[in-house]
């Protein structure tokens, strides 16, 4: 339930690698790390583009849903419960995936869960539903997102 918080992150299909890739160009990359230290750190940024961020702390999860523009561009983001020691340099799973019992889905029994939407890998009838503090994408984009360019002009607009 303990893994180690990697280094240099290089990425894969199943986190987000190809929309780093492409947003990068446009955006300033925030990390997990960096936004469970200084939460208030999402409040200098006018939107926020949550990635495959499956695994979040609590003050993490807090930052992202009380942010007033996200857009959640993969589903399934938000969706277990992890504490990390920074002294180690480890995240501990605490809640979500079955765990701590097989009830247990969304570790923060949040409301706007969307990670059955996560296994349409191809996007073709993607679109944006508004929530309360954003947007959220009905497909996983992380091959779409290198040659759609309506998709990148959905995640700009307003």
């Amino acid at each position: 339930m303990t893994v180690n918080i990697p280094n240099n992150f290089i990425g894969s299909f199943t986190s987000s690698r190809n929309a780093v890739f492409v947003l990068k160009q446009n955006y300033s990359i925030v990390t997990d790390v960096d936004v469970d230290k200084n939460p208030n750190l999402l409040k200098k940024y006018d939107r926020v583009i949550v990635l495959h961020n499956e695994y979040v702390t609590q003050k993490e999860f807090d930052a992202i849903t009380k942010h007033p523009d996200v857009v959640y561009l993969y589903p399934n983001a938000l969706y277990a419960e992890v504490v990390a020691d920074y002294n180690k340099y480890t995240i501990t799973l605490i809640k979500g995936h079955g765990y701590p019992d097989a009830s247990v889905r969304n570790g923060f029994d949040w409301k706007f869960d969307n990670s059955k939407l996560e296994y349409d890998l191809k996007c073709k009838r993607w679109s944006f539903h508004k929530i309360y503090n954003g947007k959220m994408l009905n497909c996983y984009p992380e091959n779409k997102i290198l040659f759609d360019e309506s998709l990148m002009d959905a995640i700009h607009e307003h």
